[in-house]
């Protein structure tokens, strides 16, 4: 099967050769085409042309181009610094004070920041690869992009002395939200969110209900609405105490992190949602071998193949800059080996 096949029968139920595998990458491997993250950064094409050349190597099942946690909050204002060779950072957020709540407005897709190079890039992708790899956008979670648009000192600080102004920024920042998955199911892609500052790592499930969840789920049923599908929620860290209330923001995939265990979330949301996860991405794939790699992923096939709504494998979060492709190469190759169907359970035990 072609991965866009095998996708298509895995969000029907329908039968397939082996189960779906994604390792999550993006810029981080900018240097497989020679290129730096600043490059790519800026460059629709070569975004695209980075996901194409990984996909032409891996095959895996499932590409795109992400937002990237700052993306949104520089196309409303935010100063975004690029280092020659690595990952980008929050420079300036374009609200200071309480007075530059007022003033902020949502973004434009086809006009700020570099969110029309996103665009393009998955436009490039999509004539390129759309008969044979499924394909989707990324993006930030609400919550997440408010970090990048008031600094994140200063939201936890807001959120208790201050909470009407944290709500007014989220209102324009879901609307941002809203009109980038616009943009994106007009080039009739999917969508899915990584909300790493909603994790319970960083604030309490109380605070998530109040200031992150109400938003969330506007953008998730406005992904439902203009798709037709439900996307995919990634919680980097902890987030067992959330995945209630994610499940019934109407997610319809959970992307769980590796500190926390894919049996549990099989057994409290599997029936509900697609469960993808979690082979560490730090400690076993850029920094343990091959063999690692092989017995993390079997260890995670053990765990979830059966999950109800179905399993996909990947890493608990992105790969690291410097990853060895022969260590990404193997998450292939172990999901190709055990995670054939129908699976064989002797394969997964020691």
């Amino acid at each position: 099967m072609t991965p866009k096949e095998r996708m298509t029968a895995f969000s029907k139920g329908e039968s397939m050769d082996r189960i779906p595998v994604v390792p999550d990458m993006g810029v981080t491997k900018s240097e497989f085409i020679g290129v730096t993250t600043k490059e790519y950064y800026h460059s629709a094409e070569k975004m695209a042309e980075l996901e194409i050349a990984l996909f032409d190597y891996l095959h895996h099942d499932s590409i795109g181009i992400s937002t990237t946690l700052r993306g949104m909050a520089e196309a409303m204002g935010s100063r975004i610094g690029y280092p020659e060779d690595n990952i980008s950072y929050l420079l300036e957020p374009v609200v200071k004070d309480f007075d530059d709540v007022d003033r902020l407005e949502p973004a434009d897709p086809r006009r700020d920041g570099k969110l029309p190079l996103l665009l393009k890039a998955l436009e490039i992708i999509k004539d390129t690869l759309g008969d044979v790899a499924d394909i989707g956008a990324s993006m930030t979670g609400p919550f997440s992009v408010a970090a990048s648009v008031v600094g994140t000192e200063n939201l936890l600080k807001w959120m208790v002395r201050a909470p009407e102004k944290v709500h007014q920024v989220m209102e324009v920042i879901t609307e941002s939200n809203d009109r980038y998955i616009e943009a994106v199911a007009q080039l009739g892609l999917g969508v899915g969110f990584c909300d790493p500052v909603s994790s319970t790592s960083v604030i309490s499930p109380k605070q998530f209900r109040s200031f992150s969840l109400p938003y969330m789920k506007r953008n998730v049923t406005h992904v439902a609405d203009c798709t037709g599908g439900r996307p995919t929620m990634h919680i980097c860290g902890k987030s067992r105490a959330l995945w209630e209330d994610c499940v019934e923001a109407g997610i319809g995939n959970f992307s769980i992190d590796n500190v926390e265990d894919l049996e549990d979330a099989k057994n409290v949301m599997g029936d509900r949602v697609v469960i993808t996860g979690n082979i560490p991405p730090v400690d076993i794939v850029a920094n343990g071998t091959v063999a690692d790699v092989f017995r993390s992923a079997r260890e995670c096939i053990r765990k979830a193949w059966d999950s109800p709504k179905g399993f996909i494998l990947c890493t608990g979060c992105q790969i690291p800059k410097g990853t060895p492709m022969e260590n990404i190469k193997a998450i292939m190759d172990a999901g190709r080996e055990y995670g054939r169907l129908p699976i064989r359970p002797e394969l997964l035990e020691d």
